[in-house]
């Protein structure tokens, strides 16, 4: 009898440390994992950044120069599922490195190697505030010399981000949406129409429209589209262009001659210095 009552005595006290109660008290909470230590050699970094809930990842090119530079924040448009949206852009970080600029191609949620999934600019603009405020923490960054250059959604994104971080010094936005009911019924893309009904209108529209929020957006933008693209119809960029000036923010629209959607080399050739020039005007 005296033996069984030790054995029920130990499990009872096994039990009652488990659940958390007995002597012992409450359990301490788990060690949180380390940060991945701060990029500070110059070159190619893959990098992990936690973003609004979720895990962002993108491509960060610094500089040859020490001294502390000014950054750039690139951000892709909608692509298909599986596609890693930063590696898209890494051509164009490797080459605003070159000009001395610390560069971070970064990955929207839902598209690899960030988590999450896309939500058509409703949380993705926290995200990117986010990467901001780690990119004011990596050594060589000037802090408030941040500007962000978005293509399609990606240039919606960043002009929402703008909005919600006035340390941002500028926005370069590449045919971006701008007005999300509106872009529904203008698209001449067939397949549009049903992604905004499942992924734009839950929440909607407003939150996702850079027009609706062009009061909030305190920092110089430039909006740069082709006057002959019909799946985000060059009003887009009008449209806000108009309300910005309203607003008595500082902002230009540069229509690229029969430029559709999405810049031939060509015509790149010609928005890419325009945007250069906006960079370093906002940024040097």
């Amino acid at each position: 009898m005296m033996r069984a009552s030790v054995v029920l005595w130990v499990v009872v006290s096994l039990v009652t440390s488990a659940c958390g109660g007995g002597p012992e008290g409450p359990p301490t909470a788990p060690t949180p994992l380390p940060l991945p230590p701060l990029p500070v050699t110059p070159g190619r970094h893959v990098v992990t950044i936690a973003g609004d809930g979720v895990t962002l990842g993108g491509l960060l090119y610094l500089p040859t120069s020490g001294a502390p530079r000014p950054a750039i924040i690139l951000l892709h448009g909608w692509q298909p599922p599986g596609t890693n949206g930063a590696a898209l852009l890494e051509g164009r970080a490797a080459r605003f490195a070159d000009q001395g600029y610390v560069a971070l191609a970064l990955s929207l949620r839902g598209w690899p190697p960030s988590g999450g999934t896309d939500d058509c600019g409703l949380r993705q603009p926290d995200d990117v505030v986010a990467a901001a405020a780690w990119l004011r923490t990596v050594p060589g960054v000037t802090p408030d010399r941040i500007a962000l250059v978005g293509f399609s959604q990606g240039g919606q994104v960043a002009l929402l981000a703008a909005g919600r971080d006035a340390r941002l010094r500028g926005v370069a936005a590449y045919f971006p949406v701008t007005d999300v009911a509106r872009w529904k019924t203008t698209t001449a893309n067939a397949d549009i129409p049903g992604y905004i009904t499942s992924t734009c209108e839950p929440g909607g529209t407003a939150p996702r429209s850079p027009l609706v929020r062009a009061g909030d957006i305190t920092a110089p933008v430039l909006l740069v589209h082709g006057d002959a693209d019909v799946r985000v119809p060059t009003e887009q960029s009008r449209l806000l262009y108009d309300a910005l000036i309203a607003a008595g923010r500082r902002a230009s629209l540069e229509l690229i001659a029969g430029a559709q959607h999405g810049f031939t080399a060509t015509e790149e050739a010609v928005a890419g210095p325009l945007v250069e020039r906006f960079l370093a005007s906002v940024l040097d």
